[in-house]
């Protein structure tokens, strides 16, 4: 199993990625370029296996282009891909489209603003810290 997620949950999370470990790889996709994202990344001190950058998808979030980019270097099928974030309209929409298991982090309580649903809806990033763990001891049992 992996998860991508946005820079802005990474930032804000405050569970550090320790928690995240239970996965083989920790995958960023940001709507920045990629010398903002480097100086980002020494800033949050999370150290990501994989940045997928709008830079480098050639295209911001909702596009499905960074979406693409980063399973094609997972070389994963998409049953095996978990998308967390908190923009529900730049993360959770897109990926949800693409058929990705995805975690709405709302941490303000917004309403959605379209038709889609997350799969899962936790209230901070150690909440989901916890649901991956409990996902993650599930599928050893």
């Amino acid at each position: 199993m992996k998860i991508a997620t946005s820079e802005e949950s990474a930032v804000k999370g405050g569970s550090g990625e320790d928690g995240f470990r239970v996965f083989s790889s920790l995958i960023l996709i940001t709507n920045t370029d990629d010398d903002i994202i480097r100086e980002t990344e020494k800033t949050i001190g999370v150290k990501f296996d994989e940045i997928v950058t709008a830079q480098q998808a050639g295209a911001y979030k909702p596009s499905h282009k960074g979406f693409h980019l980063a399973r094609e270097r997972l070389g994963l099928p998409k049953s095996e891909i978990w998308h967390a974030g908190f923009g529900f309209k730049y993360d959770i929409v897109p990926a949800t489209e693409l058929g990705y298991t995805t975690v709405w982090v709302n941490r303000q309580g917004e309403a959605r603003q379209v038709n889609v649903k997350e799969t899962f809806l936790v209230g901070d990033m150690q909440t989901l810290v916890y649901l991956m763990q409990g996902i993650e001891v599930s599928m050893r049992e």
